[in-house]
């Protein structure tokens, strides 16, 4: 290896004691051959020469034999390839090649997340899309250049052409056609008249621009918000916030509908939050996530509240592990002499100056006033001994550096001389690394994947230099023209109009089915034109039902002259009225015919 010279090969030899300095001398020579040094030109290169090591073909995950995630270097193809662990395993992604950022399966790598995206994008070309999503819009698909026929979904765009020949069709010369409540029909020709549009009771209006602004007038009509006085309403099962003094409110005084402070009632499906119950009665049963009915108390709930029978079933499991009855003996165990079956017992520990004892778990401290420690031998060190490596050879080597040589397969200078150094290593195989943040201008290393992503940004812009900016009149939307194969500037217009400064207005006289879910028409939403109050209300008011527990009075029929009683005398009529009277003799006929007789 390049800049590495043995120290110490003659006393690092089979049958010879190995000091601590020889092996020293060869780790401190390691060192320094691997040291990248001053202006970065010494170290362990890479650089494919017989002194410096193959160069790395592979950059991979690092401490595995077979990495997943990886880039490879194809000779061969002229490509770098990219790899990552799908479901364990190596997958290829993408490849760099001349001029190219390559997928390998077509539709399958995104550029960019909904939440983690790219900031800007600049092309010198076509971009060829399914489809463009603006904003949370349907995604447009097509542009339409013959608006007589389009389709049934905001997925396509109008070009220019398309809107200005329909919109030139549509009001060139034309009349607008409109009715109110009453009135009956009404026209206006757009050529040489104006359409004014004025308030109904309790609505104003309110011109600015291109718009029209119809507003309550909250001194005639009840909105939601303005804080208002009302006389003789009523309010069906309203729900009211704040109650204030100075009123009077008349609650029902039922319990089934309020309770009360001072009253006994029966709740129930009520959650109290954080209640003071003052002597409370329970009966029957209780539940809830803060009652245990565990006979282990597996929940060891300080909150909680244990049953009496899983109580009594812990306690119960608990005192029969208890033993019951007298001591009868005391037996002496391993190390210990003595023991009796009745009164004062007595244990002896085995252990005297002249006897031979194992110990198990026990510290002898050597420095100990008269304590030493001979005659141990090599057999009598145990692995479980964890001796410290600060005690072998001059002790500069600590235990965590010493076991670094546990996992070692082979000879450590062998394989040390396999790897590339951190100052410039000269890779072989396919080495992999970080993908950086797409934009970052920066000395770190640049994967395939960063250089793929990077040109596929460019290749997709680049697709837009067939568009034409003659002026900032025409900078509105970018629109792709499919029958074309081109971006084109174009303006939308119509309902909603948007200015290349990207200030959108709403036009008047929008369809009433564009609102909502679209189910009421212009003609339908027109029906509130005239409304003075909130028609909810209104229609609370009125008559509900006509039946026998609600009959109609008759003053209520045709002009009002009619009451309920001479209404009743038609009770028993059982043929036309005028017809039975016209068969009658006159009062007039009666009086002569008495004279007569």
């Amino acid at each position: 290896m390049a800049g590495y010279v043995r120290q110490s090969s003659a006393e690092i030899a089979d049958t010879l004691t190995i000091n601590a300095v020889d092996l020293n001398n060869e780790f401190d020579a390691l060192v320094s051959a691997f040291n990248n040094g001053s202006g970065n030109v010494a170290g362990h290169k890479h650089d494919g020469t017989a002194a410096n090591g193959p160069v790395i073909a592979l950059i991979g995950d690092s401490g595995v034999a077979t990495p997943l995630n990886k880039i490879l270097i194809d000779s061969t193809n002229h490509h770098l390839e990219f790899n990552v662990n799908v479901s364990g395993s190596s997958v290829e992604q993408l490849k760099i090649q001349d001029g190219k950022i390559v997928p390998t399966t077509t539709n399958d790598i995104d550029l960019g997340t909904s939440t983690l995206q790219f900031k800007d994008a600049y092309f010198d070309g076509n971009v060829t899309l399914d489809g463009l999503v603006i904003g949370s819009a349907t995604a447009i698909t097509d542009v339409d250049t013959d608006l007589s026929s389009v389709s049934g979904s905001d997925n396509t765009v109008a070009s220019a052409k398309a809107i200005k020949t329909y919109v030139d069709a549509q009001v060139g010369g034309s009349d607008l056609d409109f009715s109110g409540d009453s009135g009956g029909s009404q026209s206006i020709d757009l050529d040489s008249q104006s359409l004014s549009l004025t308030g109904g009771t309790g609505i104003n209006t309110t011109g600015s621009a291109q718009t029209m602004t119809f507003a309550i007038d909250t001194g005639v009509v009840v909105d939601k918000t303005t804080a208002q006085t009302l006389t003789n309403k009523t309010l069906t099962t309203p729900t009211i916030a704040s109650i204030t003094n100075g009123g009077t409110v008349t609650i029902p005084s039922g319990a089934d509908t309020l309770v009360a402070r001072t009253s006994t009632d029966t709740l129930e499906n009520k959650t109290l939050s954080t209640p003071t119950l003052t002597s409370p009665v329970i009966n029957t049963a209780i539940s809830g996530t803060a009652f245990k009915d565990e006979d282990n108390m597996s929940s060891n709930s300080a909150t909680a509240v244990a049953s009496q029978q899983s109580i009594k079933a812990y306690v119960d499991t608990q005192v029969a592990t208890v033993p019951t009855g007298d001591i009868t003996a005391v037996v002496a165990g391993t190390g210990l002499s003595g023991g009796g079956t009745s009164g004062s017992v007595t244990l002896n520990a085995e252990v005297s100056a002249a006897s031979t004892n194992t110990f198990t778990n026990k510290t002898i401290d050597a420095d100990g006033t008269g304590n030493n420690i001979t005659n141990i031998e090599n057999a009598n060190i145990k692995s479980a001994a964890a001796i410290d490596a600060t005690k072998i050879a001059d002790g500069s080597v600590t235990s965590a550096e010493f076991q670094y040589i546990n996992s070692l397969s082979s000879n450590a200078q062998d394989q040390i001389d396999l790897k590339a150094p951190l100052a410039s290593p000269a890779l072989t195989g396919n080495p992999t690394a970080p993908t950086q943040s797409a934009g970052d201008n920066s000395t770190k290393l640049a994967t395939t994947a960063y250089v793929d992503n990077s040109q596929a940004a460019r290749d997709q812009l680049s697709e837009m230099t067939d568009v034409t900016l003659s002026g900032l009149a025409d900078a509105n939307y970018f629109i792709y023209d499919n029958s074309a194969s081109k971006w084109k500037n174009k303006a939308i217009s119509g309902a909603i109009t948007s200015n290349k400064e990207g200030v959108t207005t709403l036009a008047s006289g929008i369809d009433a089915t564009k609102i909502a879910d679209g189910s009421v028409t212009s003609t339908e939403f027109q029906y509130i034109n005239s409304l003075s109050s909130n028609a909810q209300t209104q229609l609370d008011a009125k008559q509900a039902t006509i039946d026998s527990s609600n009959r109609l009075n008759a003053n209520l029929i045709h002009d009002g002259s009619v009451d309920n009683t001479e209404f009743g005398y038609l009770n028993g009529v059982t043929s036309a009225i005028q017809t039975q009277i016209d068969t009658k003799a006159g009062a007039g006929f009666a009086v002569a015919m008495a004279i007569a007789l």
